[in-house]
């Protein structure tokens, strides 16, 4: 019996294009961020949300000279509970080929404050070529609030947010 052709493969047929990941990306401070498609339960309008601004939980430094973007509130799915952050737009649902991620350099992948990043990626061609970070979304810092904590203390309801803490440490 004659060994299967590659074409025959219904697994080696696949083009280099399905082979990928399904990202959502948007901006944050200036840089452009993506987290898996999957950990992201939805997105709405930040109008009268007290979610924190992702930019700020990573101390991402905002040039002052320009505008503020418009924001999207992204929802997180999370084995502690969903959360939301604000980023700024655009907020786009992309694929990205496998072979266009690159491993972090060994120097960025040893911080510590840097957990959350998992990835780099180039997409477009020159002069319009973007560098994505991609983010594991269950290690973004989270801001913790007394309602979040098991044992909060009792000084009423209107605690202020308590700490700023590494989710997946």
């Amino acid at each position: 019996m004659p060994a299967a052709t590659d074409q025959q493969r219904p697994e080696a047929s696949e083009t280099a294009e399905s082979r990928g990941i399904d990202l959502v990306r948007f901006r944050a401070g200036g840089l452009t961020l993506a987290v898996e498609a999957a950990k992201v339960r939805g997105m709405r309008e930040t109008q009268g949300s007290l979610a924190p601004r992702l930019a700020d939980l990573l101390h991402i430094q905002e040039s002052p000279a320009t505008a503020a973007p418009p924001e999207r509130l992204l929802e997180f799915a999370h084995p502690e509970g969903p959360h939301s952050l604000r980023v700024d737009e655009p907020v786009v649902h992309c694929r990205l080929p496998a072979s266009a991620l690159r491993p972090l350099p060994p120097l960025l992948a040893a911080r510590q404050g840097l957990a959350c990043i998992r990835a780099l990626a180039c997409v477009g061609q020159p002069p319009d070529e973007v560098l994505i970070i991609v983010l594991d979304a269950w290690r973004l810092p989270r801001l913790v609030t007394s309602a979040d904590d098991e044992d909060p203390p009792d000084d009423g309801p209107s605690n202020p947010p308590a700490l700023i803490r590494q989710i997946g440490d």
